[in-house]
């Protein structure tokens, strides 16, 4: 049977294989298995802040973009008409004239 702690030595091991070593900086890598824990889980808040500001400016860019559409549509009246058959036809014109004459 497993030790119910093994994933602590795991965790604090002194090889280069470790869990801490992935996330932890070469300048502390020798240190105290408690000093390395702390810089791994600043490490890894670090992380996280940036990957939650990274998804709140896409909701904040889509948030824009959306209301750039209301007020285009809904305030001014402008109509929007997208036909992508239209873009096709388009393209496949342009490609054709490319190859000029069969």
């Amino acid at each position: 049977m497993r030790d119910p702690i093994s994933w602590v030595k795991r965790v604090l091991g002194n090889g280069r294989h470790d869990v801490l070593a992935l996330i932890t900086p070469e300048a502390v890598r020798e240190r105290h298995p408690l000093v390395r824990f702390f810089v791994a889980g600043g490490t890894l808040a670090a992380l996280t802040v940036s990957a939650l500001i990274g998804v709140v400016a896409v909701a904040a860019l889509l948030f824009a973009v959306a209301a750039i559409y209301f007020l285009a549509t809904q305030v001014l009246g402008l109509k929007v008409n997208i036909d992508p058959q239209a873009f096709y036809q388009q393209f496949q014109q342009q490609a054709a004239q490319a190859y000029g004459a069969n």
